[in-house]
């Protein structure tokens, strides 16, 4: 009974020092599934390729990068890319584009692209018959915010949201006045 103490508490320790042992779980093994793309985006496309709707498919910047060079964006006039784990990385790749004329909503809401994603997006000259977007819990601050008040390149936009975002009670008046034109503006 004694020494099932001692190796009870010499266990422990170890734990509480080094921490439990890691087992792959579920979810990690499915980070380990490698992502047709193609098929993917393929899958996405509806409407006669003219909405791309990859909502949750956590293609991350890598599967922004590949989209892009895909070719599947042609006559898209709505990409739903909505919890893909997208970053400011992926954000300034979209920024970068070949001019999508044909798109018209574009929705980024819930990724990770902070204000150096927002400010990439809002100087973009990649989308220049964009009437909505959605940068809603974004992890945008201030900044990121701001850059839309200033931009001239959005000048068919209708419609914009930064609900659950970090903004400063000012930056949100700040917005409420410079686009005051905007048929919706969502801050909260």
């Amino acid at each position: 009974m004694f020494w099932r103490n001692k190796v009870l508490i010499a266990f422990y320790l170890l734990i509480f020092v080094f921490g439990p042992p890691v087992l792959l779980g579920f979810s990690q093994e499915l980070d380990k599934v490698q992502i047709d793309y193609d098929a993917l985006f393929e899958k996405g496309l509806k409407r006669n390729g003219k909405l791309l709707n990859l909502s949750g498919k956590k293609i991350g910047d890598e599967g922004i990068k590949r989209l892009i060079s895909s070719g599947a964006l042609e006559k898209v006039e709505k990409i739903d890319l909505r919890y893909n784990g997208i970053t400011a990385s992926g954000a300034e790749l979209l920024a970068k584009i070949t001019p999508l004329s044909k798109l018209r909503v574009l929705i980024l809401r819930h990724n990770i692209l902070g204000d150096a994603g927002s400010i990439a997006l809002a100087n973009s000259s990649s989308f220049p018959n964009l009437e909505e977007m959605q940068l809603g819990w974004t992890e945008t601050r201030d900044a990121g915010a701001q850059a839309f008040g200033s931009t001239d390149k959005y000048q068919k936009l209708k419609k914009l949201d930064f609900r659950g975002n970090f903004l400063a009670n000012k930056t949100k008046e700040g917005l409420k006045k410079s686009l005051g034109h905007l048929k919706s503006l969502k801050l909260f």
